[in-house]
Formats: structure tokens, C-alpha cells, sequence
């Protein structure tokens, strides 16, 4: 039998991924439920985009994913959009 050959591993060099700027890390702990009430505005808003969003999409996405991915663009924006879109539901 041969000797196995004593390198570098590919696994052992890897660098750290990096995330973009203003993405919060994941946190490794389960999630904590946060209710939310909307109103029926709001609710056949959130349906109207995860039909489409499953228009578009290869596998199912649920509600729960859609605010998730709304959360993550909403991060994204400047509060000042933000404070727009608030003013003009209220």
C-alpha cells in the first residue's frame, strides 16, 4: 500500500464567506413568533404577491417566505421610502 500523500486540503484553505453590507447575520437559535394583525387590504396584498411570486417560481413559496423577502428589501431601502409607503396607508 502506498503512502498517502501529505498536503493542504482544499476544506482546511477555504476563506470565510462574505455577506453584503446590511445584511443581518443569521442567528444559529430558533425563532422567536412574532404575531402580526392585517387587515384585508394587507392580507390580499400579501396574497396577490405570493401568487405571483409562485408564478415565477420552480417550488412553492409561502407567505411566511414572502414577508421574509419583503423584510430583507424593506432593509434595503432608505427609511425615507419607507416613511412614504407608512403615509400613504394611514
Amino acid at each position: 500500500m502506498g503512502k498517502l500523500k501529505k498536503g493542504s486540503s482544499k476544506l482546511g484553505s477555504q476563506q470565510p464567506a462574505t455577506k453584503p453590507e446590511g445584511v443581518v447575520t443569521t442567528q444559529k437559535t430558533s425563532a422567536t413568533p412574532k404575531s402580526f394583525r392585517l387587515g384585508g387590504d394587507d392580507i390580499a396584498n400579501l396574497k396577490q404577491i405570493t401568487e405571483a411570486v409562485n408564478g415565477v417560481s420552480r417550488s412553492k413559496v409561502s407567505e411566511t417566505k414572502v414577508v421574509k423577502a419583503l423584510l430583507q428589501l424593506g432593509a434595503q431601502l432608505p427609511p425615507e421610502r419607507v416613511l412614504k409607503a407608512l403615509r400613504e396607508i394611514l
